[in-house]
């Protein structure tokens, strides 16, 4: 036991002593005639003779009152007792919902074992306890909000589900300090096993921290590469297997040309080793598969997808100070892997093939010439852009544009743009859309196509019209040669957005079919959460989508003991204890001995 307010204890001795002084103290009374005596009963306190203070002798009366001034002071100075659980008065639950919480070193998964923690602790909370859940997902979600109803609260944690995804820790975390880090008892419980990275920019306010860690092994084998390439020799398919595990692990590998086997070897790679081998394909496969039969712990990163065509996966680079509305419009096409730079590497930098990335984009910065296949530049003027800049000027007019696949779906006509440059079209740049002061819009193809947008995006309303996505979208097609209509490779847990005017039908790994809304031009798709292929029905015709794990921080499932939130250690507890008051209990006590006292002062009255 221990006491929140151990100064109020200070209060027993001088309440103590004016007690005892009260005892002391002889009453004073009149003389008075009376006829007799022997009408009153024999009683030798009442009539000793007066003085300031007599002996002090036993009395029960005594007893009681300075045992209920003693229990009045210690509930006031608040004690509490230590028990075992996650929750207290306020709590914020925090459940990983991330890959690695897919491991079944504990039975069935260790996501599994943070819900049945959950629901203990929802069911052993205290009447008066606070709780809320937060679901660690791609997407954090408030599962419920700070309540007590615990039969609600366990039926919404059965609703709970996890993603073969990498998730933001942090993002939940500071969601739940919003919840509660203003008040002074509340905590906030992380159930996970501590794969993540660690989490910086967070602070808990108020709100005590607690990380109970999930999970006994780190026995597991993933496939970290696998990729594609035409190359002299004809078409090479690469596939890379780690072992990030303590121990020596085996199993077997199995390829796949557009469904027919293509190899199959069995593997056995020591502790943090990697194990890798080149395969020649069939011409014209357009679909790599890989599999891992072992015997570990995750399966999540045991399947693997490599689309051949050239326009599947686009690994971007965007140059410039930085654009929220640009890199979310590039997020959300599923073909891109998107990096960002104040500037081009040098590396990257110069003429021809043989550049690590596809597009590059340059927001404002002057374009240089680059190895990419694409360059966007955005109100920019370079060496090699298809432009010509002779000056600027304030608030165009859109005027026209022609019908190109580069404009589908996209509308300048109701755009503020507030600055634009005046250029003048070079021999290969082609017009596609025009305003009362000039190019708007200018393409250019060859070895290395191109598009310049006369604007910065953040200098115009732009960004804010749905006409913006859809331009990434189609200048994406058109820098990366492919008419965006065939099969996509993702990563698991990511959102991306399709082309499409009606409602699309999305088919998931266990048949179940769910319809995804469209704004009349796009339909965002939210629901690839696990490992596996997928179906989209989109006007009318079907695409495939293979969702896969390619994380290097998810395939290492080793619980963590000690991980670092807000710039700080937090150790990994098994068994969290919490403080509960103990005030009320001795209040009521103190109620019964009050009771006692006036029960025998009447009596003895």
């Amino acid at each position: 036991m221990s006491l929140q307010n151990l100064g109020a204890l200070l209060w027993l001795v001088p309440l103590g002593g004016v007690i005892i002084i009260l005892y002391l103290l002889r009453m004073k009374r009149r003389d008075l005639r009376v006829p007799a005596t022997f009408l009153w009963p024999e009683r030798t306190e009442e009539i000793r003779a007066n003085s300031l203070f007599q002996r002090l002798r036993f009395s029960w009366l005594l007893v009681l009152q300075l045992l209920a001034l003693t229990l009045i002071v210690f509930a006031i100075a608040k004690p509490q007792t230590k028990q075992r659980g996650l929750t207290g008065e306020v709590t914020v639950i925090v459940v990983d919902a991330s890959a690695s919480m897919g491991a079944t070193d504990v039975e069935p998964t260790r996501f599994d074992a943070a819900k049945r923690l959950a629901k203990e602790a929802v069911e052993s909370a205290k009447p008066g306890d606070r709780i809320a859940l937060i679901e660690a997902g791609p997407n954090p979600r408030v599962v419920f909000s700070l309540s007590n109803d615990p039969r609600k609260q366990v039926r919404s944690i059965d609703t709970m589900s996890r993603s073969d995804a990498e998730v933001d820790i942090g993002e939940a975390l500071r969601l739940a300090a919003a919840l509660v880090g203003t008040e002074e008892s509340a905590r906030i419980v992380l159930l996970s096993d501590g794969v993540f990275e660690p989490v910086k920019d967070f602070s808990r306010g108020k709100a005590s921290l607690i990380f109970q860690s999930i999970g006994k092994s780190d026995h597991n084998l993933a496939i970290t590469a696998l990729g594609v390439a035409d190359t002299g020799q004809g078409r090479q398919v690469y596939v890379g297997v780690r072992n990030p595990s303590g121990a020596q692990l085996s199993g077997k590998v199995n390829l796949y040309a557009d469904g027919k086997l293509l190899d199959s070897e069995k593997v056995t790679i020591n502790t943090d080793k990697s194990w890798g081998k080149t395969v020649a394909a069939p011409a014209g496969t357009s679909l790599i598969e890989a599999r891992l039969d072992a015997d570990d712990f995750l399966k999540s990163d045991n399947y693997a997808v490599a689309l051949a065509n050239p326009g599947a996966s686009l690994r971007v680079l965007l140059v410039g100070k930085g654009d929220f509305f640009i890199e979310r419009a590039l997020s959300l096409d599923p073909r891109v892997t998107l990096d960002r730079a104040s500037e081009v590497p040098m590396g990257e930098r110069g003429a021809g093939p043989g550049g690590v990335y596809d597009v590059v984009v340059f927001d404002g910065t002057p374009a240089v010439p680059v190895k990419a296949r694409g360059v966007l530049s955005l109100g920019s003027v370079g060496a090699l852009t298809p432009v010509t800049r002779v000056g600027s000027t304030k608030t165009p007019d859109f005027v026209s544009a022609e019908n190109v696949k580069l404009m589908d779906g996209v509308d300048f006509r109701n755009v503020y743009i507030e600055t634009m440059q005046k250029v003048r079209p070079k021999p290969e740049g082609k017009v596609v859309a025009t305003s009362n002061d000039g190019p708007l819009l200018v393409s250019s193809s060859g070895d290395q196509r191109q598009v310049y947008l006369a604007f910065e995006p953040l200098q115009s309303d732009f960004p804010l019209s749905v006409s913006f996505p859809i331009f990434i979208a189609n200048v994406l097609d058109f820098l990366g040669g492919d008419e965006g209509t065939g099969d996509l490779a993702i990563r698991a847990g990511q959102t991306f957005s399709i082309p499409a005017s009606k409602p699309i039908l999305l088919t998931k790994p266990d048949d179940e079919v769910a319809e995804i809304p469209s704004n009349g031009s796009t339909a965002v798709v939210r629901d690839v959460k696990t490992v596996g292929k997928y179906g989209l029905r989109v006007d009318g015709k079907q695409r495939s989508v293979y969702a896969t794990l390619r994380s290097d921080r998810e395939s290492k499932i080793a619980p963590e003991v000690d991980v670092e939130l807000g710039g700080g250690a937090i150790k990994a507890v098994r068994s969290p204890m919490r403080f509960a008051d103990f005030w009320r209990p001795l209040l009521l006590l103190c109620l019964l001995v009050l009771a006692g006292e006036w029960w025998l002062f009447t009596r003895k009255s």
